[in-house]
């Protein structure tokens, strides 16, 4: 047959399909569609759902061939999915699809002629692919009895013949499967830690399964204990997500490992325990006083996390301090030496005095923090009558959440929440 009666051929396809596709439109929009029973409307969508396949093996056919031939570059494109998502409106992961159906109809030819006849989908078509590839090694018994598997797929959704796949692999070889499984979780092992733009940080990844159930076990241990401070907790603590408690025995996972001592004890950070550095230009610090934000840097000294002027203050409760002031330019005007905040005999005193023990009405954590009742910078002093020892969870409450605390820790402290109700808090009882 001449290239010019292939043309020809196709053209004419192309017409007819067009024309019953107005002539199903036509019928879909007039007295026709009106009048129909409900029973045949409903065969109709089940006959659309084969000619959707159809179309859609049709339109891999067209797109292996394109992918292989020369008129996106002729068109003056690099690849064909640029060409064809600027030729219409698909996006490029939609025009990516339909290329990737064209490779998959020569991978899996016997799969794809049961697609060509409408009665399996892209997804059945994908499930062979993802296994042909997860399992190189059983690739061949794959292909051996691709017709036995397009049989199985034309009676089940894409979904269950994808349990059924993998369960026809296991029966094939067991050990290729566990094996290659295996290597992959192997490869996809890490910890991802991201700062987001607001200076939340995201936290995922894959652990090995003995990291893994380490972590799982240590996170119900830390559990425990914040549910038996909540339950003794006056007031009474508001229900929340599984998430959020474990964000809570994260911290308090933390808070042990930094208090540690002896061999358990975190290497220091160059020669000196961590320090958090922020930076505050000095033209806010002159314009906004107490309510200047600023940057937490790294150890480079890149700006890297945004806090408010409020997390700088909680940070800066108990911590050793470095105050670094940077002109308009951002150019270094001063910087002070290592400070703590708290000094450590003192902070010995405080935890002494509350037994080691959060004063938060209820709570018997351990003491991560040692806070400024009158804030530092409102002229607070840093003495014993201005101090008082609080867990990671209950600083954060002063701080960031509306609560206030008053009163002078050696004999009754008053914790006020946002609805202005009160709780006190006595210093423990001495021996």
């Amino acid at each position: 047959m001449s290239t010019a009666t292939t043309s020809r051929s196709l053209a004419a396809a192309r017409d007819q399909v067009r024309a019953a596709l107005d002539a199903m439109a036509t019928a879909l929009a007039g007295d026709a569609f009106a009048w129909a029973s409900d029973g045949e409307v409903a065969d109709t969508l089940l006959e659309f759902v084969g000619f959707q396949r159809r179309l859609d093996a049709m339109s891999g056919d067209l797109s292996a061939r394109v992918s292989g031939g020369t008129a996106f570059a002729e068109a003056g494109f690099r690849t064909a999915a640029a060409w064809l998502r600027a030729r219409t409106n698909e996006s490029f992961a939609g025009a990516r699809r339909m290329l990737d159906a064209g490779d998959w109809a020569i991978a899996v030819p016997q799969m794809a002629q049961a697609w060509r006849r409408g009665l399996v989908g892209r997804g059945h078509l994908a499930a062979l692919i993802e296994a042909h590839q997860r399992y190189p090694r059983l690739s061949a018994e794959l292909t051996l009895i691709e017709t036995q598997l397009a049989d199985i797929a034309a009676d089940l959704d894409p979904r269950t013949f994808q349990r059924t796949l993998m369960a026809k692999l296991h029966e094939i070889d067991p050990d290729a499967v566990d094996d290659a499984e295996s290597k992959r979780r192997r490869r996809d092992i890490g910890l991802h830690v991201s700062t987001l733009l607001d200076g939340f940080v995201k936290v995922d990844g894959v652990l090995s399964p003995e990291l893994g159930q380490h972590l799982i076990k240590a996170l119900a241990s830390a559990r425990d204990a914040i549910r038996v401070r909540d339950d003794h907790a006056e007031p009474p603590q508001p229900q929340r997500r599984l998430s959020q408690i474990n964000a809570d025995a994260l911290q308090y996972i933390l808070d042990a490992a930094t208090s540690a001592t002896g061999e358990g004890k975190l290497p220091d950070i160059g020669g000196s325990r961590p320090v958090v550095q922020i930076v505050i230009d000095s033209e806010s610090l002159i314009a906004e006083g107490a309510a200047a934000p600023g940057w937490i840097t790294s150890l480079t000294g890149t700006a890297v996390t945004p806090v408010s002027a409020a997390c700088a203050r909680r940070l800066a409760c108990d911590s050793v301090r470095q105050v670094l002031l940077l002109d308009p330019r951002g150019h270094l005007d001063a910087i002070s030496r290592f400070e703590r905040t708290v000094p450590a005999p003192m902070r010995r005193a405080i935890t002494l005095r509350e037994r080691g023990s959060c004063r938060f009405p209820g709570c018997f954590s351990a003491i991560r923090e040692v806070h400024h009742i009158v804030f530092w910078e409102h002229g607070g002093s840093t003495t014993t009558d201005n101090l008082v020892g609080l867990c990671s969870h209950h600083h954060h409450l002063i701080h960031d959440k509306g609560w206030s605390l008053s009163g002078d820790p050696n004999h009754r402290l008053t914790f006020t929440d946002p609805r202005h109700r009160q709780w006190h808090s006595d210093p423990p009882d001495r021996d």
